[in-house]
């Protein structure tokens, strides 16, 4: 947007010039069609760097909630009094929860799964949890 802002009045000088001095109607319009185009590149550049920071401040915005997903899931891991919280592990992407470690049973497995449903913001969950087999 800067550029076009400079490009227009720039653009409009050197129309007023070229007219002021006495240039033909040909060197006139040679000139306003490439201020026009120089005008039309600024704007298709403008549109271009609105839509890239657009999606780079989406690709910032999904990381910070799946950030807020992990943490949100571990708490509700960790406030229950039946599981080992500390041999679980939780990562998010994309909304999507992976749950990996060690429980001491299978109902441990559906627990923390189940847990990690009620999380807003969950839209799947990968459960690789194991159970922890006794030597």
């Amino acid at each position: 947007m800067k550029n076009f802002k400079m490009a227009l009045p720039a653009s409009l000088i050197a129309i007023s010039m070229l007219t002021l001095s006495g240039c033909s109607d040909a060197e006139t319009e040679k000139a306003e069609s490439r201020a026009e185009n120089a005008m039309q590149e600024t704007e298709h550049k403008a549109q271009e760097a609105k839509s890239y920071t657009e999606e780079k401040a989406e690709d910032a915005g999904e990381y910070v909630d799946d950030a807020v997903i992990t943490t949100k899931v571990k708490a509700v891991i960790f406030e229950d009094d039946n599981l080992n919280s500390m041999d679980i592990n939780v990562e998010t992407n994309n909304g999507i929860v992976q749950l990996s470690g060690f429980v001491e049973n299978d109902a441990d497995i559906d627990t923390a799964e189940n847990l990690a449903a009620t999380v807003k913001g969950v839209k799947d969950i990968e459960n690789d949890i194991q159970v922890r087999e006794e030597d």
